[in-house]
């Protein structure tokens, strides 16, 4: 990894030209101010990129070890980019709202119903559903994830622990599926 600046994030949008360009997920115009970013390219020139928000207050940019790319989070919205590159690589989320470091540097990303992963080349990958509507108390620690998932239902409206191996993939715990091994309601009576 190189020393060199690749990004600042800016206080707003600069006032003089050259124009900001918006990012966003599919090339929409986008005038309001979002997340604005000056970008320092590889041939020393430089450009600021105007993000369009997400859901959350989540403002971050995260840097990767031995890659270019840059993972920019707007408010909650992802954008996988090179700062050479005016266009994002991709664009996932709108509503993550904490990030977390895990072993073997990777990232994981909390949503409302279950976490994305991010792996040290910027690739990433989602967990199955783990929460009806809520994700609580997330701590990391090396390759597990553990919290409270929330569970609406009239019966119970309570929080449920759960954790989550990163490295199997394998899920104990969690809200979403608890009601699997039970019968259906028309069969109660």
């Amino acid at each position: 990894m190189t020393d060199t600046k690749k990004y600042e994030i800016l206080e707003a949008l600069p006032t003089y030209v050259p124009m900001y360009i918006p990012v966003t997920e599919n090339d929409e115009t986008f005038y309001s101010e979002g997340f604005p970013v000056r970008f320092y390219k590889s041939d020393g020139t430089d450009w600021v990129a105007n993000f369009k928000p997400g859901w959350t207050d989540l403002k971050e940019i995260i840097e990767f070890e031995n890659s270019e790319k840059l993972l920019v989070i707007a408010c909650g919205t992802c954008y996988l980019m090179n700062p050479d590159d005016t266009k994002p690589i991709e664009v996932f989320g709108v509503g993550y709202s904490e990030v977390f470091k895990a072993s073997n540097d990777r990232f994981v990303l909390q949503d409302q119903t279950d976490l994305t992963i991010i792996e040290p080349d910027g690739n990433h990958w989602d967990t199955e559903r783990i929460s009806w509507d809520g994700l609580s108390e997330i701590k990391v620690e090396n390759n597990l994830v553990s919290g409270l998932a929330y569970n609406p239902m009239h019966d119970s409206d309570e929080w449920v622990e759960f954790k989550y191996d990163l490295d199997s993939k394998t899920l104990t715990g969690g809200s979403y599926y608890s009601f699997e091994n039970k019968k259906p309601w028309w069969k109660i009576w």
